[in-house]
């Protein structure tokens, strides 16, 4: 191995050790404040842990261009700090088949950390070797795995790239997200009747009952083929005895066709209502748009960061691959903003799980094709 490869594969190995899973990403903001000032970057801290109830804000740097490029139009680098649960105190393993895992009790967190240690990888190799290349904005968010609450609590107004790269995809070496989709939170607040269940409960209202009803007209899973409803809690009740007053069900709707993620909306609004008035119970239901969809047209127009990406994933004989989203990302945000952002590929598998997984050879190769991207003639 390569000396720079060894470094690379140490770098992510010891990002994805530190602790940071949403909320509490202060340990990852400091190791990148120290590591970015080794190269002459500063890296500055947002006001978002106050707007979102974190300890820690978004992190930002700029690079001045070099050479030939000085003076070319900025490109922004996005990885995001936090990780999912279970995703502290970990133990990383190097395996002999090349794979790296955790010990299968937490996460790894290649999502992001991968992303992370190979902007870093790509941005020394372009230092050590002198190379020429455009001014370069460092974004690394908090709080993406919770509907991108930090980019969507970002101050654009200090953002000068118009092009922007996120490695948060994952999938086969070259996939990116030709889509991601509108997301909608919903909370539906049911009060009923409080009553004895035992003496008298034809007197009391019960909202786990109206709540049942509801749910049980409603179509969970794919509404479509890009619309996807789910409810996933539901808290209702404090004792047996009684019939309970109050139900709480939490939900949320994905689509990759804005309208049709309203009309879904629409739809769970309509069902839980008829209930609620059938049996006479009071009705509070609370939403909120958390991302906003976004699609990237196939055929990449020339300079555009789809077009950029292609012709980097060339110089590595690689193509692109498009796959549809339905997680949704900072890219979202940067798109809703005016920027032309691209999710694309992160060597990273079975995220979300205690199985997830990276290679070796894959994040030295991903390492490489982030510093073309950095460097390449967009000219040529």
């Amino acid at each position: 191995m390569k000396q720079n490869d060894k470094r690379v594969i140490d770098r992510f190995i010891e990002l994805a050790l530190v602790d940071g899973e949403s909320f509490n990403e202060r340990m990852v903001a400091d190791y990148l404040v120290a590591e970015f000032q080794k190269l002459g970057i500063k890296l500055c801290e947002d006001d978002t842990a106050g707007k979102i109830g974190g300890n820690c804000g978004n992190l930002y740097g700029f690079a001045e261009g070099r050479g030939k490029y000085a003076d070319s139009e900025p490109i922004l680098f996005c990885a995001h700090m936090d990780t999912v649960a279970p995703g502290n105190n970990k133990k990383i393993i190097l395996n002999d088949d090349g794979t790296i895992t955790s010990d299968h009790t937490t996460v790894l967190g290649a999502d992001d950390r991968v992303g992370i240690a190979g902007i870093i990888e790509a941005y020394t190799e372009v230092l050590e070797e002198e190379l020429d290349h455009p001014p370069i904005e460092f974004l690394f968010t908090v709080a993406e795995e919770v509907y991108g609450l930090g980019s969507a609590a970002l101050d654009y107004s200090k953002i000068r790239s118009r092009i922007a790269f996120a490695p948060d995809c994952s999938g086969e070496y070259g996939v990116y997200s030709s889509c991601e989709p509108t997301l909608i939170s919903f909370e539906v607040h049911i009060k009923g009747k409080a009553s004895h269940a035992g003496y008298e409960p034809e007197k009391g209202i019960n909202a786990i009952a109206v709540a049942a009803a509801a749910i049980s007209r409603i179509k969970q899973g794919w509404a479509d083929d890009h619309t996807t409803l789910n409810i996933g809690t539901i808290e209702g009740g404090s004792v047996t005895n009684a019939v309970p007053e109050n139900c709480l069900i939490k939900g949320e709707i994905r689509s990759g066709v804005h309208e049709d993620a309203y009309q879904t909306m629409e739809y769970v609004e309509s069902v839980f209502s008829e209930e609620a008035k059938s049996a006479g119970a009071e009705l509070c239901i609370d939403k909120k748009e958390r991302i906003t969809v976004y699609r990237k047209d196939p055929e990449a127009r020339a300079g555009s960061a789809l077009d950029r990406y292609k012709r980097a994933l060339g110089k590595q004989g690689r193509e692109t691959l498009a796959k549809k989203s339905y997680g949704g990302s900072d890219i979202n945000s940067l798109i809703k903003h005016g920027m032309d952002g691209l999710n694309i590929y992160g060597p990273m598998y079975n995220i979300h799980t205690t199985e997830e997984y990276t290679t070796v050879q894959e994040i030295v190769s991903f390492a490489e094709l982030l510093k073309i991207l950095m460097v390449l003639d967009w000219t040529e």
